[in-house]
């Protein structure tokens, strides 16, 4: 059975994805040391998803009644990877040379 053509997987979400992102638009206008290029958000983004407890949800109003002690754990979570994958992803961009490292 083909699942994607059975079932619709919109209703499927990840919630740590969406913190993330919240936190690094954040982070990202606040830090100019960073390459934006498209390479290196896509590893930041993926190297933090993998350091953070998976949030999915099937429900729309699942975000609105967090666990306070989930969100502080995952908060923290998004906090360290993010400061973590910065460091390593400065020190070994998956970029080509002479990529477009400018600031979009």
């Amino acid at each position: 059975m083909d699942i994607r053509r059975h079932y619709n997987l919109e209703l499927l979400r990840n919630r740590g994805l969406e913190l993330v992102l919240d936190r690094m638009g954040a982070l990202m206008d606040a830090r100019h040391d960073f390459c934006t290029c498209e390479q290196c958000i896509l590893d930041l983004i993926a190297y933090s998803l993998n350091q953070v407890t998976p949030l999915y949800s099937t429900s729309l109003l699942e975000p609105f009644k967090p666990n306070p002690e989930l969100a502080r754990r995952v908060g923290l979570e998004i906090e360290l990877a993010l400061e973590e994958g910065l460091k390593r992803i400065a020190r070994h961009p998956n970029h080509e040379e002479g990529g477009d490292e400018s600031r979009t």
